[in-house]
């Protein structure tokens, strides 16, 4: 039968996993063991740093201007934005200053996305469109929240912020410079002309899910790009299927990983152990948990 019941495997079950996301693929096995099974909802909340509250930002802003068609002024004065603004707390000096210039560019960045988005056919968006979606072999349902849909494709937007470095002057400046703040300048990224792969399996999961046209748009605030199936080979019909079993093959490994576990988090985190110097150096996975969880967590291993 086309639409017999779908059961949630027992691996699944003894974790209360209800569904997985493209998100959870994306990270490391170390790092999706502690965040989604030892903290609890309340604490992964609190798990956060510049670079995901600027994206959810430049979402938020970029996704309101193109369904709305205002601009991104008004999308960015309006008081659920500003309030997100002056409620995020900074994780350390680096971060805040990260922070400061991502909101100095957010303008650009957002505006950049529009222009991509002028680029495919002109029709009626939606935003956050959510789907679940099962996909044999795998034994729990994917849910996703989709950027953007319209009537013949979809899209998802990826930011690029700026990259920041403490840099005290040696002598006093005499010329304004937009991208220095204090002792701190920032750098804008140059956008790669290949799409991660990531990015491909998440929107090659999209366009199985809906059947519509895959496209991704990439902004910085100095430079764009769309990839469709015109200029993107990996978007092309036989590539997405590619895709989309690379994404499969990596919920396969973490299904057995669960299974090998047997619904002990302790087990599972022993499963995935993480890479210590990759949290020494605060790399850009671990340097959102507070410091009060991470030394509750190393504790399972030294």
């Amino acid at each position: 039968m086309a639409n017999h019941l779908k059961i949630i495997g027992e691996a699944y079950q003894k974790f209360n996993d209800t569904n997985t996301s493209v998100s959870a693929n994306k990270e490391p096995h170390s790092l999706r063991a502690f965040k989604r099974y030892k903290l609890n909802s309340e604490q992964r909340n609190k798990c956060t740093n510049a670079s995901l509250t600027l994206g959810t930002l430049g979402h938020d802003i970029s996704e309101k201007a193109i369904v709305k068609n205002i601009s991104v002024d008004e999308c960015i004065a309006d008081k659920e934005i500003q309030d997100k603004i002056k409620s995020y707390v900074t994780v350390d000096m680096k971060d805040q200053m990260k922070f400061e210039f991502g909101i100095k560019f957010l303008k650009d960045i957002c505006q950049n996305h529009i222009e991509n988005i002028k680029e495919l056919p002109k029709q009626k968006w939606q935003t956050e469109i959510e789907h679940i979606k099962w996909i044999d072999p795998i034994n729990v349902p994917f849910r996703m929240f989709i950027d953007l849909t319209g009537d013949t494709h979809i899209n998802d937007l990826k930011n690029k912020f700026p990259t920041v470095k403490y840099a005290p002057l040696k002598t006093k400046q005499t010329k304004e410079n937009p991208n220095r703040i204090g002792d701190w300048t920032c750098s804008h990224p140059k956008i790669d002309q290949r799409a991660f792969t990531g990015d491909l399996m998440q929107i090659a999961l999209y366009s199985h899910t809906t059947g519509l046209k895959p496209s991704l748009s990439y902004a910085s605030a100095t430079d764009r790009i769309l990839f469709t199936e015109k200029n993107c080979e990996e978007l092309q019909p036989e590539n997405l299927k590619r895709n989309l079993q690379e994404l499969i093959a990596y919920e396969i490994a973490w299904e057995k990983k669960l299974k090998a576990a047997n619904g002990s988090v302790d087990e599972l985190l022993w499963l995935n152990i993480p890479d210590f110097s990759e949290i020494r150096k605060g790399s850009f996975w671990w340097n959102s948990i507070p410091q009060e969880y991470m030394e509750d967590y190393l504790k399972t291993y030294v």
